[in-house]
């Protein structure tokens, strides 16, 4: 029957851990005849990695990148010379240190951020290399800002028209920037008319995933609207001036992905100023960032209805 091999995590009340913290648990595996092992090693491995392709003539090329977060190996048994290990059951407390300047966990298609704890027992046999378990562990980073708070920000729209007031102007401003899963974002929004052209404002959040090949010059970025963000204020009318605000959601699975290089996770509000044929829309991105900042801690806001 060879090992049977528990590894067990003492976990919290969250259901994951953050930066910057102990993780604690035991190894327990029970041996069911003498074995000869070369080793018994507990290791805690963090890990980035990402890989995409792209067609490139007849040819389709790879990117790859990677990157290690944290990498502690603790040695349980190194034998003597002909010494096996006993059968019989065995346990081992065990603790490791999560760095402070870490990203949170990860997995897409593209690129995997994975925290483990992993027991491999070794032996040197021809058939038989010995047995590996792991234990994943889900984690979340602490998070910095990437914009100023307040926020302001705009567009201006230039129309193409036989009229000397041909522009539209679009002021919002966003008052806080780093926001826990859950919250609302503010966005505040002035629209002064000076054309003969109808507009209307669009606000939407969107998810922008980017992707950094070992060189650092190769990237692919992946943009999504997150559903249920996007909304329209009513039709802004010729030579008029309206303001608004808009809560925008996010939710409590919603978190920023940075401290690593191989991949940045942000939110973006975008502003579109929406504009009837044969004119052309105009819009504006700003980022936000969504998650815990360590000095910054509250209790996690409810799922928006």
């Amino acid at each position: 029957m060879g090992v049977v091999c528990q590894i067990l995590i003492n976990r919290n009340e969250e259901g994951f851990f953050r930066a910057g913290q102990v993780v604690t648990g035991t190894l327990k595996y029970e041996i069911d005849e003498p074995t000869r092992y070369e080793s018994i090693d507990l290791s805690f491995l963090g890990r980035g990695k990402c890989h995409w392709s792209r067609k490139e003539g007849k040819h389709n090329r790879h990117y790859r990148n990677k990157e290690v977060y944290v990498s502690v190996t603790m040695n349980l048994f190194s034998p003597a010379p002909d010494q096996k290990v006993e059968a019989g059951s065995y346990e081992y407390p065990f603790q490791f240190l999560l760095p402070d300047t870490i990203p949170a966990s990860f997995k897409d298609i593209i690129c995997q951020i994975q925290y483990r704890v992993i027991a491999k027992f070794l032996q040197n046999n021809f058939f038989n290399k010995g047995d590996t378990f792991e234990a994943e562990i889900p984690v979340y980073g602490y998070v910095g800002p990437w914009s100023p708070e307040p926020l302001i920000f705009g567009l201006k729209k230039y129309f193409f028209t036989f009229s000397p007031q041909n522009t539209a102007t679009v002021k919002a401003e966003i008052d806080i920037t780093i926001l826990i899963p859950g919250e609302n974002i503010c966005l505040r929004v002035t629209v002064n008319n000076d054309s003969n052209i109808p507009l209307l404002i669009k606000s939407e959040l969107i998810k922008c995933l980017t992707y950094t090949a070992s060189n650092s010059k190769a990237t692919k970025i992946v943009k999504e609207v997150i559903p249920g963000t996007v909304e329209s204020s009513p039709t802004v009318k010729e030579f008029r001036m309206t303001e608004f605000t808009r809560l925008i959601p996010t939710l409590r699975t919603m978190y920023s992905i940075q401290n690593t290089v191989v991949m940045i996770g942000e939110y973006k509000v975008k502003v579109t100023a929406v504009v009837p044929c044969p004119h052309i829309n105009a819009s504006v991105e700003v980022p936000v960032v969504i998650g815990e900042r360590r000095h910054r801690l509250k209790p996690r806001a409810p799922d928006p209805e």
